[in-house]
């Protein structure tokens, strides 16, 4: 079966009663997925060890340290101390604890049935399934090796690759493809102003941000409360 390369929103007055895939429509070349809360749901865990380092680093209220790391969400949690806590000396200590303990906790995780089947149904159809995710290249790899599905590029934060631009220029030049061409998959805030900030299109998921808030931010934009409505964008 032939895949247009072509891929166009729907409307936003429709994009919140989702109607059955058809086939024959138009699919991204290129499917960029965010990594934790939208591959797999380690989010709370995360959040959790985010909440235990702010506490213990800079006495900051577990509650508060929770909230802040939610709201930051979605950047390097050494660029999200750096917004919580600007010039702060401990930031480097705080992000090396964090980023220490994080492997035992989340390595182990991975994608649900209903994820890989939305996956295995668009890389059937000639769509490249891409990991683009800020967490360390190390740890995004560890997943994906773990794991077992069969993408097509890996990409983690460090050595001048992170979400966004330099993502999408490495999975551009990997399979020849436009901005237009690409999809963009996250469940934080900063994923929707990364893709509005390189003119790629973008699906909310709901769940580390509600519905509503990601409806408020981005009112044009298809918004699905999990990964597994997916495949509903495309009909």
């Amino acid at each position: 079966m032939s895949v247009s390369r072509s891929f166009a929103l729907p409307d936003p007055a429709t994009a919140l009663n989702f109607a059955p895939l058809s086939l024959g429509e138009a699919l991204p070349k290129v499917l960029l997925c965010d990594l934790d809360g939208t591959l797999i749901d380690s989010m709370p865990t995360l959040a959790d060890l985010a909440m235990d380092v702010m506490s213990e680093m800079y006495g900051t209220p577990r509650i508060l340290a929770r909230e802040l790391y939610v709201a930051t969400c979605g950047l390097p949690f050494i660029k999200q101390l750096e917004e919580i806590y600007p010039g702060d000396q401990r930031n480097a200590a705080a992000s090396a604890l964090f980023e220490g303990r994080k492997p035992a906790l989340c390595n182990a995780l991975k994608m649900s049935a209903g994820t890989r089947g939305v996956l295995a149904t668009l890389k059937s159809r000639g769509t490249k399934i891409v990991v683009s995710s800020n967490n360390g290249r190390a740890n995004v790899e560890t997943f994906a090796r773990h794991d077992g599905f069969p993408f097509d590029l890996v990409l983690g934060f460090g050595d001048g690759l992170a979400k966004g631009g330099p993502h999408l220029e490495k999975a551009a030049a990997e399979f020849k493809a436009k901005r237009s061409e690409m999809l963009f998959v996250g469940d934080s805030l900063h994923d929707g102003v990364l893709a509005e900030e390189e003119r790629v299109p973008f699906v909310g998921v709901a769940g580390t941000f509600s519905f509503e808030r990601f409806r408020l931010r981005f009112p044009k934009a298809p918004i699905v409360r999990r990964f597994e409505d997916l495949l509903a964008v495309f009909a």
